[in-house]
Formats: C-alpha cells, structure tokens, sequence
C-alpha cells in the first residue's frame, strides 16, 4: 500500500520526504521513483540518522543510489557518522519540517512514527493517518492519532481532494514552465531545487558573474519561479 501511495502522490507532483528505513519509508519512495514524475529531479528525499555517505540499511543501497540521483540525500550528521539508534529520533524533526503535511501508514503504540508525528503538530503541520485492523499491533498508533483528531485517509485521492490538488494541472504548470524560461533563466532554474542554495554556488554551477545571476535570480523571483529564503539564498517552487 505504501509503495501505491507513494506512486499516486508522486504522479500528483508531490515530493515524497521519508528516511529511507525498511518497510513503509522504503516502500513509499520506491512508488515515487516507479511514477512518471521520476525522470525529474526532486521525487524524493531521504532524511538519514547518519553520515549522508552511509547508506543505512544497507540492503537498501540500490534505493539510496536511486534517491542520490532522483532526489538527495539530507543529513545533519557528520560525513561517516554511524547510524547510532539515538540519531533517529532526533532526525525526525527534520523530515516533519522539510514536509507539508505528515502521513502515518503503519505505526506501534511505542513507535519512531509517533514521535514525527507530535514534532510536526508542534511545528503546526497537518497529520493524517491510515486506519487499520482494529487488532493489528502495526495499526495501534495510528488509532490513537486519529483518536487525538489526526485527518483520516483511505486512498491518496482524499488527501489531494482535501490539498485541492490536480495532477494534470500541475503536470501541464511544470512543463509551461520550462518552456516559459529562456536558456539563461532555465540554466539558473534548473540549478535550484527544494533546498536553499547560495549564489556562489550558483555561479560556480551555471559559470555567470555575479551581475548576470543576480539579474536571472530577480527575474525568475519576479515571475514566481524561485524565492530568496535567506540573504542571498535561493529555492525552486515550480
């Protein structure tokens, strides 16, 4: 089911920001990068409880490479940190901020989900959960989300009802987009993405002068393309 929603969203031009463990994390990113959306970068993100350079579990090393090439790979940790078990509750704060909105498919009453789940209500995000059987230890924590008030979802299709989301709209919006941009603009565009990036970098990347950048970042920050989080730090929102 996981693997299912994960598709779905992604075809919806959903980012799918996850930790890549075993199970349902895997399984949802795996359904990002089957959907058609996959051939663009940004699909998904996977946040690790270690160095960004191991790839934990290591039988998930294919989906790392995958996430590596489709998406990124975030951590906080240091290059070569081990995936010590007390790293994963403190990166999950990290996955409820980067997303919009929380989905829980299958969590234990004691579970890493639950506490993802009380950050992001802490950092004012929505939380939904997915109902399971009533006697399922793997459905216990998500009845008690949804018996807090946590949103309840059966299929994807309720969730983008509910964000008001159109997957042929946005599909239609991205390629618009691009074909919107000249080459200049597209080359500084295409740079960016859904994390802050800085303008020497930028440069370093698209091999403009400061002048000509700064002239492509404010017209695509003028035309809705990019938006300047921080003093000269730049992300991508179509």
């Amino acid at each position: 089911m996981a693997l299912q929603y994960g598709k779905s969203l992604a075809e919806a031009g959903i980012q799918i920001i996850s930790g890549m463990a075993r199970g349902i994390d895997g399984a949802g990113q795996r359904g990002a990068l089957n959907s058609s959306w996959a051939k663009e970068s940004g699909v998904t993100y996977a946040v690790l409880g270690c160095g960004v350079d191991v790839c934990y579990p290591r039988e998930n090393i294919g989906l790392y490479m995958d996430i590596q090439e489709k998406g990124g790979i975030v951590s906080e940790f240091s290059p070569g940190t081990q995936p010590y078990a007390w790293n994963f509750p403190r990166r999950n704060r990290i996955i409820s901020a980067l997303a919009d909105w929380i989905l829980i498919m299958e969590a234990k009453e004691r579970s890493g989900s639950l506490i993802t789940a009380d950050l992001a209500l802490e950092q004012g995000k929505d939380v939904y959960a997915l109902p399971g059987p009533v006697n399922s230890v793997l459905s216990q924590g998500c009845h008690r989300l949804i018996r807090q008030g946590a949103g309840i979802l059966i299929t994807p299709e309720e969730l983008m009802d509910e964000w008001n989301i159109n997957p042929v709209e946005i599909g239609q919006k991205g390629n618009k987009s691009e074909k919107m941009l000249e080459s200049p603009e597209f080359m500084v565009y295409s740079c960016l993405d859904l994390f802050p990036k800085g303008t020497n970098q930028l440069m370093k990347e698209t091999g403009l002068s400061v002048t000509e950048l700064m002239e492509r970042l404010i017209t695509l920050e003028l035309n809705g393309y990019v938006k300047e989080v921080s003093r000269n730090y730049y992300i991508r929102l179509q």
